[in-house]
Parts: structure tokens; sequence; C-alpha cells
């Protein structure tokens, strides 16, 4: 049997000789499509000027910017029909395992190139008249049989699933709403706010990044408090769906951040990943990567969103596998072991 110190030695090897191997194949010019968001918005707008930094450092690479969405951009960038993609944690956990009842199948060739692009928390906030203060209290309201009515995310959205999640971990649900005399309203944002302002509801549930616009005019407009998760709730939902973990540090509304916020309150976050199909050649990969991580204070320039990349944990909290060619650069530069 071979001792443990040849293993490593042998594993050290091969990893150095995938090394060279990478940056001795001759990078040739090709051209990738990254599909984003739609047309003028956060994530278009964010996937052009990283699009621009990348051909800058190397002009082999051009990258053509394209509209998606959170839910179709997985599925694009794992059949091929795209070659880069903004994804969502929780979203790409679903796509790549095929979990119901957003996806029918799996999506197995979706892999990431790094993380955190962007850090969005799902709120779930109360009218302050109601009395409560934690997620655990709202679910006991139902249990007891009282009538609340609450603004939920629309079907087919991502947010969809997630919420009923964080609902089924508390032992309630939609049903469990309405058969105890309340009223679900299934809404987008904008709706939500109305309702929320006019009374019409008294909790709303969303998936934002913060501070939250909607979230902002909700609480100007009437009195409001952010309700909190237990801690069981966010690992629950960190190993099931790809949340983000508590000791990622980001589960957390911090005070202030709302009107009448006075302390930090703790909630499931997701985050965005830069995703790639299995297919782009390693040398490709591990160039951009190499790019994002080595130009951080032009990174971070391009958008708010992209500073809470962090080279270093760059190939940590992401929830599909890494493309071989960044996780060679995180090793190459002893990000990763």
């Amino acid at each position: 049997m071979l001792k443990k110190s040849t293993i490593i030695i042998l594993l050290m090897l091969l990893i150095f000789s995938f090394a060279f191997y990478v940056n001795a194949e001759e990078l040739k010019p090709i051209t990738l499509t990254w599909v984003a968001g739609g047309v003028g918005g956060g994530w278009y707008v964010q996937a052009g000027g990283i699009a621009r930094l990348i051909n800058e450092k190397e002009p082999k690479i051009t990258i053509k910017v394209v509209p998606g969405g959170g839910v179709v951009n997985p599925v694009r960038v794992s059949k091929g029909d795209d070659d880069l993609g903004w994804g969502i944690t929780c979203v790409d956990k679903m796509a790549f395992e095929g979990i119901a009842p957003i996806y029918k199948e799996a999506n197995p060739n979706v892999r990431a190139l790094g993380g955190i692009f962007g850090i969005y928390h799902l709120h779930i906030c109360s009218a302050k008249e109601v009395g409560i203060t934690t997620v655990e209290e709202m679910a006991e309201m139902v249990k007891e049989g009282k009538a609340i009515k609450v603004a939920a995310p629309m079907k087919g959205t991502s947010e969809y699933p997630l919420i009923n999640a964080i609902l089924g971990f508390y032992g309630i649900s939609y049903k469990d709403i309405e058969a105890a005399g309340g009223k679900v309203f299934h809404a987008v944002y904008a709706d939500m706010v109305t309702l929320f302002k006019d009374r019409h509801v008294d909790f709303v549930f969303t998936h934002l990044a913060i501070p939250a616009a909607a979230i902002t005019e909700m609480a100007v407009s009437r009195d409001m408090t952010v309700l909190a998760y237990s801690k069981g709730c966010i690992e629950f939902m960190h190993n099931t769906w790809g949340t983000l973990s508590e000791e990622s540090g980001h589960c957390v509304i911090p005070a202030g951040t709302y009107k009448g916020q006075e302390i930090d309150v703790p909630t499931a976050a997701t985050a965005g990943e830069l995703i790639i199909s299995k297919a782009v050649p390693n040398n490709v990969a591990y160039t951009i990567t190499k790019i994002l991580c080595e130009n951080v204070k032009e990174l971070y320039l391009i958008n708010r969103a992209n500073e809470t990349f962090i080279p270093e944990k760059g190939w940590k909290d992401v929830v599909v596998p890494l493309h071989p060619g960044a996780e060679m650069y995180y090793k190459e530069a002893g990000f990763m072991e």
C-alpha cells in the first residue's frame, strides 16, 4: 500500500499537471452568450459591465448579454443554449436537481464560476398593530384558528416554493391560513405595497435585496415589523433549499434598514451566483474566474451588487458544482484546498 505522504505528493503532482495543462493550452478566440435578466434591468446592466471588463482583460473572449430570468437561466445554461448566466442559489439548486413544482426534470450540465453576486432576503413582514415579532408567532396565530390576511408571491415564481417551505417548517400552509378564515392574495410586489397600505392585508412575504424599495414604501405608509426567523428555520432552508447558512453572516436584516426597525432581524437569504455551461472549455472558465478575482476593484465599481463577491470565498457559497476551470484557479490561488 502507498504511504500517506506518497499519496499526497501524487495528488499535488496531478493538480500541478492539470494547472500546467490549463495554462499551457492555447486560448482561442471565442464568443459566449450570457443570459441575464430583462433588458435594461439590474442583472442585464451588471452582466454587461462584467462582460466588458473580461473583454478588456482578455480580448480573445467576447461576451454578448441576452435577456433571461432567474427561473429560465439555469435551464438555458445547462442545455447549452447560453454559455454563462446569472443564477440564484435556491433556484439553481431546484433546477440542477429538478425539484417540483418549478422544474419537471433535472438540469445536470450547469456549473458555477463563483458567488456571491448580490444577496436577497426572504422578508416576512407584519403590520405593527398585530403585535408579534417572529415568524413562529405568526404560525401560532394560524394554528389557533385566527384569521390573517397575507400578500404572497405569485404561483410559478421562484419565491413561491421557498415561502411554502418556510411556512411548512413552522407547521402551516396557505391552505391552513384560508381554512382558519384568512385570505391569501398572490400578487406582484407593486400590488403587495398597495394591499398593505390600504389595509387589505396585514402580512407580506417578499424575496428582495435590502433595502427593498417595496418594503421601504410599506414601512413609511404604515407601521410595520420585519419578523424574525429561528436559527432552526435558517439552517433548514440552507440544508434543504440552498439558501445561505447562518455562518455566512448574511442572514440578517441590520437594524435601521427600515423605518421603525430598531434591532437586527435574522432571516433566510439567498445569493446570486455566476453559472456556466459544463461544455465551456476549461481554459476559458479558468481565465474568466482569474479576471474576476484579480480585478475586484474594477468589478466593484461596475455594480454595488458585485461587492459581495470575495475572491477568497468565491468558490464556497455556490450550490451547483464548480466548473473544473474555475476550481483550478481557486486552488492555484490558494483559496481552496
